[in-house]
């Protein structure tokens, strides 16, 4: 049977301690202990206090138990009188602890009721009064305690009636079967219902892990490579011919950070750094990864995109107007150096326990390259890069320079957005 089909929860935790109101297939589902299932009414999930519901059986019960007292006829029974009904009315009154103390409350519901037997008052069917405690042991999983008090009630009412009242033991056998019977079946009925509980839970459980490892996954590696390698795709290697890749590094870094604390390095890096993570992601780039205080970033891949060098470019401009806004923790400012190339790579999974996605070629050594020979709070792009991005952007050839494993380029200065205002300082002179 599907678990909604009976009302349990599957849904995913939310990472609380205690598991929320949830909807699961149109109906609310709470966790045994904090209230009844109840179904919708309207589409909006309704929750009964738990109080509500131990009340209402409570007098449910004691209502039941006035009944079968009140109906009950046997003459040579002892009359009815308020200590009878009381007897009742005190077993429906304990199952307003039934959630606390399940087992107490059907010990206490069956002495009560060995009370009113006791006093010789009319027979009622014990399931009557019982039904609720036994229902609640067995779903609170007690089966086998539940079964042990119920066996001992049993077997003292045996006893009983066959060397104290001297009654026929098989008469005794076939009333008592029967009620025996009744209790097994409630127990059972209530040990089924912790068992999806159980169930559930394990889940609810289940999913919240899983989604919790793929949310660790994600956060490593881009979403439809971590997909390709929950398919078990053992080896990840694409070819991406139009990708465009940026590196940035903080200036003159490493000396600041040695003079500064620790946790103001760290906070730092991890403040200016999450903003970098915002801003790629909303503009659609891959981050790739971090090393020490350089940052890189790749548009174009995995999934290929249209303009991916004027997504790069807006996306070292936001760069540099990030960082202006923030001081390193000796007060100094804080400045990129920022190089972009683009061409194409070849990028891939790496590694088994901590897995990588990381990219190659010519493009990827090239950016770096722009980064390394760049100017302090400039960005420095390749003829590549600088055609790519057209007229919609404003330059400044730099003109040729060495490279290292390059030799000669010719490289230039992305200043800014046409028409638009000029973050990179005014170069007037040759780099």
């Amino acid at each position: 049977m599907d678990l909604c089909q009976v009302g349990l929860s599957c849904g995913p935790l939310t990472g609380r301690p205690r598991v929320p109101l949830a909807w699961v297939c149109e109906r609310a589902v709470v966790p045994y202990g904090d209230s009844m299932t109840v179904a919708w009414f309207g589409h909006r999930p309704a929750r009964v206090p738990a109080w509500v519901v131990d009340a209402g059986w409570a007098v449910a019960v004691a209502i039941a138990v006035t009944i079968a007292i009140r109906a009950a006829t046997e003459p040579s029974a002892r009359p009815r009188d308020l200590l009878a009904y009381a007897l009742g009315w005190t077993i429906g009154a304990l199952l307003l602890a039934r959630r606390r103390w399940p087992l107490a409350v059907l010990v206490a519901s069956i002495a009560t009721l060995l009370a009113y037997y006791l006093l010789d008052y009319p027979s009622i069917s014990a399931a009557v009064p019982l039904a609720v405690a036994l229902y609640t042991a067995g779903a609170a999983g007690h089966l086998r305690w539940a079964l042990l008090i119920a066996g001992l009630f049993v077997a003292g009412a045996i006893a009983f009636l066959v060397f104290v009242s001297q009654e026929p033991v098989l008469s005794v056998l076939g009333v008592l079967v029967d009620e025996a019977t009744l209790w097994l079946a409630i127990l059972l009925f209530g040990d089924a219902v912790h068992s999806r509980r159980v169930l559930a839970r394990q889940q609810r459980l289940l999913e919240a892990e899983r989604a919790r490892s793929e949310g660790l996954l994600r956060n490593m590696l881009p979403t439809s490579i971590a997909e390709r390698l929950k398919q078990r795709q053992e080896v990840i290697a694409d070819a991406s011919p139009k990708v465009t890749v940026l590196f940035a590094d903080i200036v003159d870094f490493t000396p600041h950070a040695e003079r500064s604390p620790p946790e103001a390095t760290v906070a730092l890096l991890n403040e200016l750094f999450s903003q970098f993570d915002d801003v790629t992601e909303t503009r659609g780039l891959e981050k790739i990864k971090t090393i020490g205080d350089a940052y890189m970033v790749a548009g174009g891949l995995p999934e290929p995109m249209p303009d991916h060098a004027a997504a790069v470019a807006e996306l070292a401009l936001e760069m540099l107007e990030l960082a202006a806004r923030r001081s390193l923790p000796d007060g100094g400012p804080v400045r990129l150096r920022i190089g972009i190339d683009s061409g194409p790579v070849v990028a891939g999974v790496i590694g088994r326990r901590r897995l990588s996605y990381d990219l190659w070629g010519d493009t990827v050594n090239t950016a770096s390259r722009m980064q390394t020979t760049g100017v302090p709070g400039c960005i420095q792009v390749t003829e590549r890069t600088r055609q790519l991005l057209g007229e919609r952007y404003l330059f400044r050839e730099r003109g040729v320079i060495h490279v290292k494993g390059k030799g000669k380029m010719t490289t230039y200065f992305l200043s800014g957005r046409t028409g638009g205002p000029n973050p990179m300082p005014d170069l007037t002179k040759p780099y």
